[in-house]
C-alpha cells in the first residue's frame, strides 16, 4: 500500500507549503473496463443499509459504500490513497490559508442540471452551520469562509494553516449536494433521494433493507461497466455466506477476518484483503461516574486481552493495538518502525493483566465494582465478540458488565448523539491517511459534544494545543513531536482503550474483478475502480 506518494496533485502529509503550491492536479482516470464488457446488473451485500442516505446525518462506512457511487467531491482518493482531481480538474494553494478549486466543465447532476460553484459552496456551508446538525462538521472547524470566487471556482479561506483540510474535499465530508436539495428536510428519504454528480443515480431506497442504483449515460467520466447495482442488507454473517454460496449476491464488503477461511472455501469466490488502517477501541466517559475515576479507566484498560482477541478473531491478520493510530497511518510524518519504538515507550503499557486491573479498581471509588451496559452493533464483524471477551474479564475483577446487542443504525446514532455514553465500543476507519486524523476526532475538546466523535468526553488543554501544532505546521518533524505529546497524555489519562488494528477483507464472485479495492473502499466509487468481467 503506497501512502503519501507524490503524484498527480497529491498532497503528502508533511509536504512543505512551497512544494504544494507548485502542484496542480490533472485528472487521468482510466476506464474501469472495456466498452464491450457491459454487465447488466450485480447484487452486492452490506452488513447494514442506513435509515437515511443523507450522509451528514448518516456518516457510516456503509452509507459511504452506497453514496460514493452517486456523489463526488472536488477531489478524490486514488488507489494509492493519495489525492487526485475529481470535480475540480485542478486546485492550488494560493497561500497557507487559501485554497482554490477550479471546477471542470460539463459536469451534471443525476437530474441533468449542471454543477456550479454554488453547489460546492452550499455543501461546505451546510456542514459548517451549527443548525444543520452535520456529523461531519468537525472537518470544517478550520474553515473561516468558503466562496464562489467565479462561476467555476471555489475559494476556501482557513482560520489558520491546517494540513488535514487538504483531504476534506475527497472523502464523505466533501461529497457535493445540489444546493436546492439541501433546503429540503426530507433529503435522504425514499421521497427525496440525494442527487449527485457520480456515475450512478439512486432510483430506489427502502431504509434498512436495500438500494437500487442505475448507471448514468451522461456521466462526465468513464462509462460505468455495470448498468444496475442492487445493494442489500444482510446483517447475519452466516446468511451472507450462504447467499454468496447460492449465487444470490455477487460480492460483499467488511468480512469478518475470522470467517475468511469459510469464504475462501467457496468454489466461485475470491477473497481480497488489505490493511484497513482501522482501529477498534473503547471510549470511557470522563465526564461522569464511574469513568471519571482514572483508576477505573486503568482497570478497564488492563482487562482487555488484545493479543488473544487478535488470534481468536483475526487469525493473526491484524495487530493488538497499543495506541489509537495504526503505525502505517503515520506515513509521511514518521516511519512505522519509529512509531512502534515510540509506542513501546508509552507508560503504563496496559498489557493484559487482571492482577493489575484488580489493583487499580481497589484504588478507585468503586472497589466493589459497579454495573455497566455496553452497546455493540450486530452488523459489525467483531464488536459483539470483542465485548463478550472484555465483559467476561471485567466480571473477574468485580465490574458487572453486559453486552447490549443493537442494530448498526441505533448503535451509531446513540454514540454520535452522546446518549448515555458510559462505556462504548467504537470501530473507526480513516477518512484519510494522516496521523492527526484519529486524535483530532477522539481527543480534541471540540469534539466532546453531540455530533462529535470524542465519546470519552476527554478534554485536555495541552492535548488541544499540541493538536493545533500538528494541524497547522506542515513540517514532519514538528508534527511528529506534537503528536507524540498527544499520545503520551492520552495514554496516561486513558483517553480511550485501543483494542486492535484489523485487516480489511471483501469477497467477490470469480467471474468478476475489482482491482481498486483499498482501505478507503467506502470513500471511493468502488464499482468504477477496475470492476469488470474476468
Amino acid at each position: 500500500m503506497a501512502i503519501g506518494v507524490t503524484r498527480r496533485g497529491i498532497l503528502v502529509a508533511g509536504m512543505t507549503h512551497a512544494a504544494f503550491v507548485s502542484i496542480v492536479g490533472t485528472f487521468t482516470m482510466a476506464p474501469s473496463a472495456k466498452a464491450d464488457e457491459q454487465i447488466e446488473s450485480i447484487t452486492w451485500a452490506l452488513p447494514s443499509i442506513p435509515d437515511t442516505l443523507f450522509i451528514p446525518h448518516a456518516w457510516m462506512t456503509y452509507t459511504g459504500a452506497i453514496m460514493s457511487l452517486v456523489q463526488e467531491g472536488p477531489l478524490a482518493f486514488g488507489n494509492d490513497l493519495g489525492l487526485e482531481a475529481a470535480l475540480a480538474d485542478r486546485w492550488e494553494v494560493v497561500n497557507p490559508t487559501t485554497i482554490k478549486y477550479h471546477l471542470r466543465g460539463g459536469v451534471k447532476f443525476g437530474d441533468g442540471s449542471p454543477l456550479t460553484a454554488d453547489d460546492v459552496v452550499a455543501t461546505f456551508r451546510y456542514h459548517m452551520s451549527p443548525d444543520s446538525g452535520s456529523q461531519l462538521a468537525s472537518f470544517y472547524n478550520s474553515v473561516a469562509t468558503v466562496e464562489a470566487s467565479a462561476p467555476d471556482e471555489v475559494t476556501v479561506n482557513l482560520k489558520a494553516p491546517n494540513v488535514q483540510f487538504a483531504f476534506t474535499p475527497a472523502h464523505m465530508a466533501g461529497f457535493v449536494f445540489k444546493k436546492e436539495q439541501l433546503a429540503d428536510k426530507r433529503i435522504g428519504t425514499p421521497e427525496v433521494l440525494p442527487l449527485g454528480t457520480g456515475a450512478y443515480k439512486l432510483v430506489e431506497f427502502v431504509p434498512a433493507d436495500h438500494v437500487l442504483l442505475e448507471a448514468r449515460d451522461d456521466y462526465w467520466g468513464p462509462k460505468p461497466v455495470v448498468k444496475r447495482i442492487t445493494l442489500k442488507a444482510i446483517p447475519d454473517r452466516t446468511a451472507r455466506l450462504l447467499a454468496m454460496q447460492q449465487g444470490a449476491i455477487d460480492g460483499t464488503f467488511d468480512l469478518a477476518i475470522s470467517d475468511v477461511d469459510q469464504w475462501e472455501a467457496l468454489e466461485k469466490v475470491d477473497v481480497v484483503d488489505e490493511p484497513s488502517l482501522g482501529v477498534y477501541l473503547l471510549t470511557l466517559d470522563h465526564s461522569a461516574p464511574p469513568f471519571d475515576d482514572i483508576h477505573v479507566r486503568r482497570a478497564v484498560a488492563y482487562s482487555v486481552d488484545r493479543k488473544g482477541l487478535v488470534e481468536a478473531l483475526l487469525n493473526g491478520k491484524g495487530e493488538a493495538a497499543t495506541a489509537l493510530n495504526p503505525p502505517e497511518i503515520w506515513s509521511g510524518v514518521l516511519p512505522s518502525d519509529e512509531v512502534r519504538a515510540f509506542y513501546a515507550t508509552l507508560s503504563p503499557n496496559y498489557a493484559f493483566d487482571l492482577k493489575m486491573a484488580k489493583a487499580e479498581l481497589a484504588q478507585s471509588r468503586y472497589p466493589d465494582g459497579f454495573d455497566v451496559t455496553i452497546e455493540a452493533s450486530t452488523a459489525d464483524p467483531y464488536m459483539v465478540n470483542i465485548m463478550q471477551s472484555v465483559t467476561e474479564n471485567l466480571k473477574q475483577i468485580g465490574i458487572r458488565a453486559r453486552v447490549q446487542e443493537t442494530d448498526n443504525n441505533t448503535w451509531f446514532t446513540n454514540y454520535i448523539n452522546h446518549d448515555k455514553l458510559g462505556m462504548r465500543i467504537m470501530a473507526y476507519y480513516p477518512d484519510f491517511a494522516d496521523p492527526a486524523n484519529y486524535p483530532s476526532l477522539f481527543f480534541s475538546s471540540a469534539n466532546a459534544q453531540k455530533g462529535g466523535m470524542n465519546g470519552s468526553n476527554f478534554k485536555n488543554p495541552e492535548v488541544d494545543a499540541q493538536l493545533t501544532k500538528a494541524n497547522e505546521n506542515p513540517n514532519p518533524g514538528a508534527r511528529a513531536d506534537a503528536l507524540k505529546e498527544v499520545f503520551k497524555i492520552a495514554n496516561n489519562e486513558v483517553a480511550v482503550v485501543p483494542i486492535l488494528w484489523p485487516a480489511s477483507a471483501m469477497a467477490i464472485n470469480k467471474k468478476y474483478k475489482l482491482s481498486g479495492y483499498t482501505a478507503f473502499w467506502y470513500n471511493i466509487p468502488w464499482a468504477m475502480r477496475g470492476f469488470g468481467l474476468r
